[in-house]
């Protein structure tokens, strides 16, 4: 994971690096471990996608909190290349990505005392390809899918980073 953190930081300058633990099922924990172990492939991306007015692009999946699109990555996939892929099959909007932003770890932790496995999710900032904001439709395993002003996000958000920091007015 340090080698993936340096090589992005030397590529794209400094990052946020965000650091989750999740008490992983052992389903969970073994599929995450025979994927990086059969296709060496691991992690995902995710797009904040931002339409001319600021507003934010958010997804929510089987009524779960809303959430920016994002998806793991397949074999032979680049992070781009997911989180292009994740947006456009969450919403039907192809994207435009710009800088990497942050880098979440989320570390999945075994109930069963095996070492804690690192999962990156790369997070790029994007706009709509074609501009303006075209209207979201949610693709498979999306509930819904739209555009939010950053004074009006939902309450349930899947990362309290989401919602942008409001300056101290004392």
């Amino acid at each position: 994971m340090g080698a993936l953190l340096s090589d992005l930081a030397a590529e794209h300058g400094e990052l946020e690096v965000v650091r989750r633990r999740w008490d992983a099922d052992p389903a969970s924990y073994d599929a995450l471990a025979e994927a990086f172990e059969a296709f060496d492939v691991v992690g995902g991306a995710t797009a904040r996608v931002r339409d001319p007015e600021g507003r934010l692009l958010l997804v929510r999946r089987a009524d779960g909190p809303w959430a920016d699109p994002g998806d793991a990555r397949r074999p032979g996939e680049d992070y781009r290349e997911c989180a292009r892929r994740a947006v456009r099959e969450a919403t039907g909007i192809a994207a435009r990505l710009d800088d990497l932003t942050a880098v979440h770890v989320h570390v999945a932790e075994d109930p069963f005392d095996r070492p804690p496995l690192p999962d990156p999710a790369l997070v790029f900032e994007a706009t709509p390809q074609r501009g303006g904001a075209p209207t979201p439709v949610p693709g498979d395993g999306v509930t819904a899918a739209d555009w939010f002003r950053p004074d009006d996000l939902p309450a349930d958000l899947l990362y309290e980073d989401l919602r942008p920091a409001v300056p101290d007015v004392r």
